[in-house]
């Protein structure tokens, strides 16, 4: 894991990361949350200091109709920021399909939305019932479907019903999209990297107890990994317990980097064409 800031370790990753921009490579956080207060209260702060890391795109995403908007807005008002559209499972129970999907419909069609998310199920607040999780599930998967559309899954704590329904309406796509935050077991790995999905690492593969998420990594090729924050939310070490925010990606990036024994720069060059050849950018 990343050591904290001063130590050998951090001095690496800084050597390697300015040798990395100094070499025209650059980092995607591929999961944000930058229009989401306190992050969007100081946006372009937030898009400088990941600038000054070489992180030079961020997904913002949305997890509900207001809330896709504003992840909208923030895409409209920064170059290099895109956006995802969805309801987060969460928020299953505070929409009306019907009604919703009419507004969606638009949103999709932005130029840069490149997904549909974060979507999927979570078993372990329960925020909403787990029928009415599932139905919005399966409708947001059917309308990826009909956008072609990759889709941004969440999954906490709901892998089977989570696999059930994407082998029900997604399965056999080319591109599927990303299980954002992995957390799984080796059984959802390897299920999802057989179905066209990326794996995306959150702050948690820097974590002391995170044992068994960093052996994960044994089974992904480099070809289908992704990086992401979740900021505002599950900074990295030596960050834990602050506000998360883009910038940090590198700190999950170059975790990930030493577990594969690839060097940072050879890392970024890849993590890139991953995003490039999922989003077809």
């Amino acid at each position: 894991m990343i050591n904290k800031k001063g130590s050998p370790l951090h001095y690496q990753f800084l050597a390697e990361l300015k040798a990395a921009g100094e070499a025209g490579a650059f980092f995607t956080d591929s999961h944000a949350h930058i229009h989401m207060e306190p992050l969007s209260g100081d946006m372009e702060g937030v898009i400088s200091r990941a600038d000054e890391n070489c992180v030079r795109r961020i997904v913002t995403i949305g997890c509900g109709l207001e809330d896709s908007l504003l992840a909208q807005k923030a895409a409209e008002t920064h170059d290099r920021v895109l956006f995802a559209a969805g309801v987060h499972p969460h928020d299953s129970e505070k929409i009306d399909i019907v009604d919703a999907t009419k507004s969606f419909q638009e949103i999709f069609t932005h130029p840069k939305c490149i997904a549909i998310g974060e979507i999927g199920l979570d078993y372990f607040y329960d925020l909403s019932p787990r029928d009415v999780q599932q139905n919005v599930f399966r409708h947001f998967l059917q309308l990826a479907k009909e956008y072609k559309k990759p889709v941004v899954i969440h999954n906490r704590d709901s892998a089977e019903d989570c696999v059930r329904i994407l082998n029900d309406e997604v399965r056999g796509r080319d591109r599927n999209g990303i299980i954002h935050c992995f957390s799984g077991d080796v059984d959802l790995l390897r299920w999802a990297l057989d179905n066209g999905f990326y794996i995306s690492y959150a702050g948690p593969v820097t974590y002391s107890k995170s044992d068994d998420l960093r052996a994960t990594l044994e089974y992904v090729p480099l070809d289908r990994l992704l990086v992401e924050t979740d900021s505002p939310y599950l900074s990295p070490m030596p960050f834990r317990g602050k506000t998360n925010e883009p910038a940090n990606t590198v700190y999950n990036a170059l975790e990930i980097s030493i577990i594969k024994s690839v060097n940072l720069y050879e890392f970024a060059v890849q993590l890139e064409k991953n995003f490039n050849t999922l989003f077809q950018a």
